[in-house]
């Protein structure tokens, strides 16, 4: 069974951590690009993988994160 942990935090802080998590999608967004295209504008930052679908994976991963923080941060936003 997964395990969930709850945090508090003020919502700079969240911001903060959700830009972070966005420089990471990014770079590894740039990874897919360039594997699959030899070329990205991205980043001059790539990560190491197995492929362009590997990378792609973890980009999208990042993705599910940050949506996933910036739902639950605004339902408590407007409440």
């Amino acid at each position: 069974m997964e395990k969930f942990i709850k945090l508090t935090l003020p919502a700079v802080d969240v911001g903060h951590i959700l830009d972070g998590l966005e420089q990471r999608r990014i770079i590894w967004q740039a990874r897919a690009e360039y594997l699959a295209y030899d070329y990205t504008e991205l980043s001059d930052i790539v990560e190491e993988c197995s492929g362009p679908c590997e990378a792609q994976a973890v980009a999208d991963y990042y993705q599910y994160i940050i949506d996933t923080v910036k739902n639950q941060r605004n339902m408590q936003l407007i409440q």
